[in-house]
């Protein structure tokens, strides 16, 4: 009987594991709309933070999010925060998140600071159920309120994110594909779709488009039976009849889908090369110093490298040098970097 207790509780594990909820609504404040703040409530970069300087005393300071719709079939809110406490001077003062549902309010978590810190540096999740305000439009309120703002030295929000369950729910996860092709020439790209949902999924369509056309490019049938929880890659294929840049992208088709937010991949992108024949050549001139900030990673590289990437994703070829050859005359087209020198 263990045994069967056991391998059920395992399942169901695997199960709740494979199966993930649909984040609805995702903050993570790097440009966050709609925020109403008050008091010493301010948001950098990053997070909205609850700061202890100007020092005020009997305070009540809240910070108020835009308006949402909760789910008809509920959800949770998972917010993730830090509060750090400077225990010497708590008396009174507490932290409250809580739900304003018209002229109704309600109290999610109530945390007196005399209880000291909650979570980490790097914020821990802390999981709210909104159940009881099922297909209601409502705001999160932040507060914190009492003797004197000096008890914190600050609550920060990193992010919070509204998921629920659907009963029909596909997601388009990624688009993979050629950046590059001659007119005329086939590629395939690859679309991953997930289901999401609570039960199985199948006739839903995955078409292809181009950011400068208004036309489907290409369409593919989903047939099987995909699973809860279960992944497929579809693939289209298209040869484009023209030479141009553009962006591609998928979009799922499926009546019965619940959410149609993510139904679409972001973009990936296609050049469509010429037949003309052409020579460049790309002097590195950087001087070695790494001193432009790469968008992707955040960190410092050299100037060069994200033009020579641009270049190597379109499939097109260059000679690389480091100084300039005598016969310029040779190429139709130098790219170069004006590098870094230190004067002396």
């Amino acid at each position: 009987m263990k045994k069967l207790i056991y391998t059920l509780i395992a399942f169901l594990v695997l199960q709740s594991a494979a199966i993930s909820q649909t984040a609805i609504i995702s903050e993570d404040f790097s440009s966050p709309v709609g925020w109403e703040m008050q008091g010493n409530w301010v948001q950098e970069d990053g997070y909205l933070m609850l700061y202890y300087y100007p020092i005020v005393d009997d305070y009540d300071f809240s910070a108020y999010s835009n308006s949402f719709d909760v789910p008809a079939g509920g959800g949770e809110v998972v917010i993730s925060t830090f509060l750090d406490v400077y225990l010497a001077n708590v008396t009174d003062e507490r932290c409250i998140i809580s739900v304003v549902a018209g002229d109704n309010e309600t109290e999610l978590w109530n945390r007196p600071l005399s209880e000291g810190p909650y979570g980490d540096f790097q914020g821990t999740d802390l999981t709210l159920s909104l159940d009881d305000f099922s297909g209601q439009n409502v705001q999160l309120r932040f507060r914190s309120f009492g003797s004197s703002t000096n008890a914190l030295w600050g609550w920060f929000i990193f992010n919070i994110n509204l998921t629920t369950w659907f009963d029909h729910e596909l997601s388009a996860l990624q688009i993979n594909g050629p950046s590059h092709l001659d007119v005329s020439q086939e590629g395939i790209w690859e679309v991953k779709v997930k289901n999401q949902g609570l039960n199985q999924e199948t006739g839903f369509a995955v078409n292809l488009h181009s950011y400068k056309s208004t036309e489907v490019l290409a369409s593919v049938t989903y047939n099987g039976s995909l699973g809860s929880g279960e992944t497929t890659i579809l693939n289209l294929n298209y040869a484009p009849d023209r030479v141009h840049n553009t962006m591609l992208y998928a979009t799922i088709d499926a009546p019965t889908d619940e959410f149609v937010t993510n139904n679409i991949t972001s973009g990936t992108f296609l050049r469509v090369k010429p037949e003309a024949e052409y020579s460049i050549l790309f002097w590195d001139n950087d001087n070695g110093i790494e001193s432009v900030e790469s968008p992707e990673t955040g960190q410092l590289q050299q100037p060069h490298v994200g033009l020579m990437k641009s270049l190597q994703m379109s499939g097109i070829a260059f000679d690389y040098v480091y100084e300039l050859p005598e016969d310029l005359p040779a190429y139709d087209l130098v790219i170069t970097t004006m590098g870094n020198y230190c004067l002396s």
